[in-house]
């Protein structure tokens, strides 16, 4: 048995994804509608469809505007209907092509832990002159190396020798943190830390309820005296 199915990848590509193929179909099909009253109801009924599709449309100024330059679109020719006044019977512009977001390097690196915001302020304080501006850049990336490196070792304990060496070869021997600045504690032009706030969570969650032992207790004591009352009256 044969079955006759229809995959999407052998049909016509969507025109406007978001109202789907049978929108697209209704709409490519309304000019083989014969009569002109039959024909305009059609394609008003697809655009209320259209609608309750994409209700957001509606916060947009000239929405039913918006509605008619689509429905022109996905039809892929001249509708023969009377369009609202005001309205001109053409398709919706097509978007400038917008610039390709620049994605992060494909280079593999042994460093990747830090993350890409690391390695961007890093990049950035290589490029800049000696001065505070720059010690600044380079307290910040070892800050944020840190932090990176106790969620890698999920709470650990961290190197900081580490941190410095590794600062020093990500920036190819341009950015150094003096040996005498400690990365927990801020300095004048230092980020201030966070754990305290995350160690007081923790302090929080681990705090549980325990029952009391006195009262455990004083359920057997008076287990034990109606026990020896009992044998008393036996006796």
């Amino acid at each position: 048995m044969e079955w006759d199915i229809a995959y999407n990848t052998s049909r016509d590509e969507l025109v406007i994804s978001e109202y789907g193929r049978t929108v697209q179909d209704l709409l490519r099909n309304a000019n083989s509608i014969e009569g002109d009253e039959e024909r305009q109801a059609y394609v008003e009924r697809v655009i209320k469809l259209m609608l309750q599709m994409q209700p957001g449309i509606k916060t947009q100024d000239n929405y039913e505007e918006r509605l008619w330059h689509h429905a022109f679109a996905i039809a892929g020719e001249p509708l023969n209907v009377k369009l609202p006044e005001g309205i001109e019977p053409k398709p919706e512009a097509e978007d400038e092509s917008l610039e390709a977001l620049p994605y992060p390097s494909k280079e593999k690196s042994r460093m990747r832990h830090y993350g890409q915001h690391v390695q961007a302020l890093i990049a950035k304080g290589k490029e800049m002159e000696d001065g505070p501006e720059r010690d600044l850049v380079t307290y910040t990336a070892a800050y944020y190396m840190k932090i990176a490196l106790s969620s890698w070792n999920q709470g650990k304990h961290v190197n900081e020798e580490m941190i410095r060496k590794d600062l020093y070869e990500m920036s190819d021997r341009t950015l150094v943190l003096p040996p005498d600045a400690k990365i927990g504690e801020p300095g004048p032009n230092q980020p201030a830390q966070h754990d305290d706030r995350r160690k007081k969570k923790k302090k929080k969650k681990n705090k549980k309820t325990r029952p009391s032992n006195q009262h455990n207790n004083s359920g057997g004591g008076n287990r034990s005296r109606s026990r020896s009352r009992s044998r008393n009256r036996r006796r």
